[in-house]
């Protein structure tokens, strides 16, 4: 239908009046002539009122964060210095003089040098004195041959000093004895004993850890399809528990105000032992974890396993390199690494007497042999791994490498983001879970080579110097350095517990 003349001239005189009748706006986000200015500035403004940037002025407690170079940061561009730039000396220090402090450099320094049992003995001539206790454990005669085969024994003498003795495994068996009365009403199953303590890899200061043992019926065997064992309700299920464990234990004088729960990817419960200083660490599972029966049939496939753990964990944790509360490597991911070395070396040293020259071979290839920020370790079937090994071939692939792929595809995915630390992590590839990456907590990958290297160094040098076995001389100490007041102390503690008062600490 169309308007007459009349018609269309009076409907045009009435919307005209109509927008007459609306008042100007005084808004200032409204341009008249531009309705994508005005958008603009109307997202502008939402923006604003909605999200609000918060910078904390220290960081969460408990949390760690890592020192990044300005050079390594997202969208770093290096400065560039003109005579026209330059600023006089009284304007530039008004300058710095209004920037935030510069934040602490966490990376190179111990997170919690409170744990640390070994500590650093500092440069020769510079901190306290290096120490050599494992020298007393030597054979009464001396070690007979050349450097590499006084190197072997010392490896085997520092393994017997750190290993826990009769007496403070008996101590060790009283405690779990104690948490299990505590926990009979409360757990639905005696707790079990697993890490290190039940493989035997475990060190006189090592955390006691125990499992939980939670009935998840849907899993049953008998079933062909099983459900996931993280899924959300066993989660709560397990979450449950180990807040009941928790009140359990803050009731008791033994670890009142030493209980914490924790955990992202998996929940654990942490508890320190008031009376010994030992740590205990509370995990919910259906069974014995497959990873604690790979290390005991590792153990008895290689003996030299064990001392190998014992002396390059003493030479990480004297470097602050050890733990994930300090961005280090783990027992379990140091572990698997000697292991995938010694698979990989099968055969290679025949003989007694050759711990020296095995370890040697472990600082130099995991020190300067491989880049251990951009490959992986697998240990089933042991190598290394990286991104031009795992290209696609159009075949069906196996399991570890489908693994394999997804733990570099993480890397390369957090690099992008700029996560660098995260993108520059160790990556060690569980045997029992090929998804999982062990190394995970380490991110301070170009310290633990550069510690690798340098002591290979050392011990090879002190080795081709070597002239003969005399009192108190070590080659270990070259490398080691370290200070083992700390651990004396906590051996006096375990042997002799303090009494704990009628108030807690």
């Amino acid at each position: 239908m169309r308007l007459s003349g009349i018609q269309s001239s009076r409907l045009s005189n009435h919307v005209a009046r109509r927008f007459r009748a609306v008042p100007p706006t005084q808004d200032g986000d409204v341009f008249a002539n531009s309705l994508r200015k005005t958008l603009e500035a109307h997202r502008s403004s939402n923006r604003a009122r909605l999200i609000r940037k918060v910078y904390p002025r220290a960081p969460s407690p408990g949390l760690f964060r890592p020192y990044i170079p300005p050079e390594n940061r997202a969208g770093y561009q290096p400065p560039v210095s003109t005579p026209e730039q330059s600023v006089p000396k009284k304007a530039a220090s008004k300058t710095r003089s209004r920037r935030r402090t510069p934040e602490r450099n966490t990376h190179s320094t111990d997170a919690r040098p409170e744990t640390n049992a070994i500590r650093s003995a500092g440069t020769a001539g510079a901190g306290p004195p290096c120490q050599t206790p494992w020298l007393s454990y030597l054979a009464q005669s001396g070690a007979r041959g050349d450097g590499s085969a006084h190197l072997d024994a010392e490896i085997h003498a520092l393994d017997r000093y750190l290993a826990p003795s009769p007496s403070e495994r008996e101590q060790i068996s009283q405690i779990g004895a104690e948490v299990s009365s505590l926990l009979a009403s409360v757990v639905p199953h005696t707790p079990q004993l697993i890490g290190s303590r039940r493989t035997g890899l475990a060190l006189v200061h090592s955390d006691i850890d125990f499992l939980l043992p939670f009935d998840d019926l849907p899993r049953s065997l008998d079933r062909a399809r099983r459900p996931s064992p993280t899924r959300p309700q066993i989660r709560n299920a397990h979450l449950t528990l180990l807040r009941q464990v928790e009140a359990t234990l803050q009731s008791t004088l033994n670890f009142s105000g030493q209980v914490q729960l924790s955990g992202k990817r998996s929940l654990v419960l942490e508890a320190r032992h008031r009376p010994t200083g030992l740590l205990l660490q509370f995990y919910c599972g259906e069974s014995m974890p497959a990873f604690t029966e790979y290390l005991q049939d590792y153990l008895v496939e290689y003996p030299s396993l064990r001392p190998l753990y014992a002396t390059t964990r003493a030479l990480l944790e004297a470097r602050g390199l050890f733990g994930s509360s300090q961005a280090g490597i783990g027992p379990d991911a140091l572990a698997m690494l000697l292991v995938a070395f010694l698979k990989m070396n099968h055969g290679r040293f025949p003989g007694p007497h050759r711990l020296g020259d095995q370890l040697l071979a472990l600082l130099q290839v995991h020190g300067t042999g491989v880049d251990l920020q951009s490959i992986g370790i697998a240990v089933d079937p042991p190598g290394f791994f990286d991104a031009d090994a795992l290209r696609a071939t159009g075949e069906e692939e196996p399991a570890y490498r489908r693994g394999q792929r997804s733990l570099l595809s993480a890397k390369r995915t957090a690099a992008a983001r700029g996560n660098l630390p995260a993108g520059r992590r160790l990556c060690i590839q569980d045997p029992t879970h090929y998804m999982n990456d062990l190394g995970r907590s380490c991110t301070r990958t170009p310290e633990l080579q550069n510690a690798f290297a340098a002591a290979y160094e050392q011990l090879s040098g002190a080795c081709d110097s070597w002239e003969g076995h005399r009192e108190g001389n070590s080659i270990l100490a070259t490398a080691l350095r370290a200070n083992f007041d700390r651990l004396e102390k906590m051996r006096e503690r375990i042997m002799c517990p303090v009494e704990v008062g009628s108030q807690p600490a």
